[in-house]
């Protein structure tokens, strides 16, 4: 009679376990279903082009559709604190910009630590802002621009996406490093600022160049000059700062993917491997480039160091320049 319980308890087990084996290995087998990418900004912007021409690239590589989801909304609070909420597995995953480590200097009550509440997976590219003019504009060259400023003080106004944003960042370098008096305006996002600014209503902007470039080339904006240290391949004759005499005047915007903290660190290292391979490939580097992008993939420890130090950095310049919350 032991025997022949010890025989079927032993089945059972065997059993039991062949039935657990393929659950293990499918546990194991990522990705298993679709991955989701959040995007804290409306659809048709910088950072939702560059998500989607990055989504179908790895959604060829990992063999699973990547969906990327829109949630703007309060300076991109509420897509990044879904992202920090999700189920750790690898099935979600948040594009974090500058607004990821500027809002903890200019928000007390955020419902997310920045820090803490994710795992940082790429840096993935970033775009040099462009000052730009509307064509009615007083001044079109960065000299002409602070010549009037400094006769004219306080009479010269730059639209913003908001208080706190890097462009704002920007103007606030701007009038530190040429003792100008700039007029800020602050608008709810990118959209509604590049639509004042198109119609006349606002002269001056820093903008992101995929979004800007397309009405300087039609010759509704004048490009006044790029923030960045070198030119790019999508806008050769626009100068840059550095070369009309400020060098140390560097503003963009920057672009990264994190995941939920306690998402797996294998899930982690593999995206980023996959994420990286397809920054790196021909096809993915000319459309980012044509549209005004600097694409390079890191590691997550990379990716880690290049934070750090935007909250310092972040932290600083919104301390220097008085910026506070809408």
């Amino acid at each position: 009679m032991r025997k022949t319980l010890f025989r079927a308890g032993l089945a059972a087990t065997l059993l039991s376990a062949a039935g657990l084996a393929p659950l293990a290995a499918h546990a194991e087998a990522w990705p298993a279903r679709a991955i989701t990418i959040v995007v804290p900004f409306p659809a048709g912007g910088t950072s939702d082009s560059l998500a989607r021409s990055l989504g179908q690239k790895l959604s060829d590589s990992l063999g699973q559709p990547v969906v990327v989801e829109n949630k703007p909304g309060a300076g991109t609070i509420i897509g990044t604190e879904q992202v920090a909420r999700a189920k750790p597995d690898g099935y979600t995953f948040g594009v974090v910009a500058n607004s990821f480590t500027i809002n903890p200097s200019l928000h007390d009550n955020l419902r997310y630590d920045s820090r803490n509440d994710f795992a940082p997976v790429s840096y993935m590219a970033y775009t040099p802002h462009m000052l730009v003019a509307h064509p009615d504009a007083p001044a079109k060259s960065l000299d002409d621009l602070i010549a009037y400023a400094k006769k004219e003080p306080g009479m010269l106004s730059f639209a913003s996406f908001g208080t706190g944003t890097s462009p704002h960042l920007a103007i606030e370098m701007l009038k530190a490093q040429s003792g100008v008096d700039l007029v800020h305006v602050p608008y709810k996002g990118q959209a509604p600022a590049l639509n004042d600014l198109l119609g006349g209503h606002v002269p001056y902007m820093f903008g992101n160049v995929p979004d800007v470039l397309p009405h300087v080339t039609s010759g509704k904006l004048v490009a006044v000059a790029l923030s960045n240290d070198d030119r790019i391949d999508a806008a050769r004759d626009v100068p840059t700062f550095k070369e009309l005499g400020f060098g140390d005047f560097a503003s963009n915007s920057w672009f990264g993917l994190v995941a939920p903290a306690g998402t797996p660190q294998d899930v982690v290292r593999k995206m980023s491997d996959e994420l990286k391979q397809a920054l790196g490939e021909a096809d993915i580097q000319e459309r980012l480039a044509s549209q005004g992008f600097v694409a390079a993939g890191t590691s997550p420890e990379e990716f880690q160091t290049y934070l750090s130090a935007e909250f310092e950095k972040a932290e600083t310049l919104v301390k220097a320049s008085g910026a506070t919350a809408n």
